[in-house]
């Protein structure tokens, strides 16, 4: 279950409790051409097109896009914010958006908390090109703060270029990294760097929101939405 995380509230103390802060991603460049190609008359009518003509999104030069400048100023705004929060623990999508989101919001916590990249919690995976995750080596260069050891390997083995994640799968794997991963870390506050469609899915398909509109909604670049997780017995 999830409800807000109200700002001066107390740790919860039951076990089965956590404090997760989740924010997304600052505007990438695939944000930025989706939102000109519509400006200019040629809106994507279909992210999920094969033509890279009519999908920028399938196109090789928008590989795990990275944050545009405006994006980096997204995510340095959040960055007071981030300053008043308390994790012990930020999670990263090793996709670079997020991971460069994660080290300029939280850049005061490098060196103190430690940053880890999962797979469990990246953007829908396959067909779009803006999703696959550069070479691991990359990373490791641009990022040798964050630890990827729970990542795929070198190259992006989950990504695959003719084959879409569907609704269902990205659910279960949504409820893998939040039941197997975050339910049985020992931290009781943590942060998640991720993705808007992943958090969108979370929130209304995978969590028990009580239908709060606040909470199901899509998030804005570079949001951060602070929720208390409650872990109850999971069903088979």
């Amino acid at each position: 279950r999830a409800e807000r995380f109200v700002d001066g509230s107390p740790r919860p103390a039951e076990e089965n409790k956590k404090i997760v802060h989740f924010q997304r991603h600052g505007q990438g460049y695939h944000n930025l051409i989706y939102t000109m190609m519509a400006e200019h008359g040629s809106p994507v009518l279909d992210i999920y097109n094969t033509d890279p003509m009519l999908n920028p999104f399938v196109r090789d030069e928008l590989c795990d896009a990275p944050l545009t400048s405006l994006g980096r100023d997204q995510c340095l705004e959040k960055r007071q914010l981030a300053n008043s929060l308390n994790p012990e623990l930020i999670v990263v999508s090793p996709l670079h958006r997020a991971v460069q989101t994660a080290q300029l919001t939280f850049a005061d916590f490098i060196g103190d908390v430690r940053f880890v990249a999962h797979d469990l919690c990246r953007e829908e995976l396959g067909l779009l090109k803006c999703n696959k995750r550069r070479p691991l080596s990359e990373s490791l260069r641009e990022f040798p703060h964050v630890d990827f050891s729970l990542t795929s390997g070198e190259e992006d083995t989950l990504w695959q270029p003719d084959e879409r994640e569907s609704p269902l799968a990205k659910s279960k794997r949504i409820y893998s990294f939040l039941a197997d991963y975050i339910q049985h870390r020992p931290e009781k506050e943590i942060a998640v760097v991720g993705h808007s469609a992943y958090f969108f899915n979370m929130c209304n398909a995978v969590l028990d929101c009580g239908d709060d509109d606040d909470i199901q909604k899509w998030f804005s670049t570079s949001e951060i939405r602070s929720l208390v997780l409650t872990f109850d017995d999971a069903v088979e």
